[in-house]
């Protein structure tokens, strides 16, 4: 026959052994939560670019579109330098971010085309390459005119 006292003990054992157990499982769970890489970033989303009459019909016209980003107490500013672009009755966008490194081009009025300063990439209008390392055309964005208030939206 089992003794009062031992029974006691094996009680107080098991509800000691299950603490323990739920302690560990809620600190895996936070371990977890603080350890696990964080989502990709923020999905895509319609920025205001610039007015639709301030678009020249005869080049390119860069926007530089600025995002806050906050990661805890640290915010930044994340600046993204486009060209706006009539093309026909639309609008093109495309990045102003050479696809060889990562340099900024710039519009040469006198040659018509978008320029890399850094390892002589040259891209037409449209954003092909033309001249030059760049393994790509420029990045198309996807724009669209928003109606209520003529602005040229670009998705980034």
């Amino acid at each position: 026959m089992i003794e009062p006292r031992e029974s006691r003990r094996s009680a107080l054992a098991t509800i000691v052994a299950t603490g323990i157990g739920l302690v560990t499982a809620g600190l895996a769970g936070l371990v977890g939560l603080v350890a696990t890489p964080r989502a990709a970033g923020p999905a895509k989303r319609w920025r205001r670019a610039m007015s639709m009459f301030d678009v020249s019909s005869t080049a390119p016209t860069s926007a530089v579109i600025a995002e806050r980003h906050a990661d805890g107490w640290y915010e930044t500013r994340k600046q993204s330098v486009i060209f706006i672009d009539k093309d026909g009755d639309n609008y093109r966008a495309l990045s102003a971010i050479c696809q060889h490194l990562g340099c900024r081009v710039h519009w040469d009025v006198g040659e018509k085309h978008f320029k890399c300063p850094c390892h002589g990439g040259v891209y037409d209008r449209d954003g092909r390459v033309l001249a030059g390392p760049p393994p790509r055309p420029l990045e198309r964005l996807n724009v669209r005119v928003n109606p209520q208030t003529s602005d040229i939206e670009v998705e980034l």
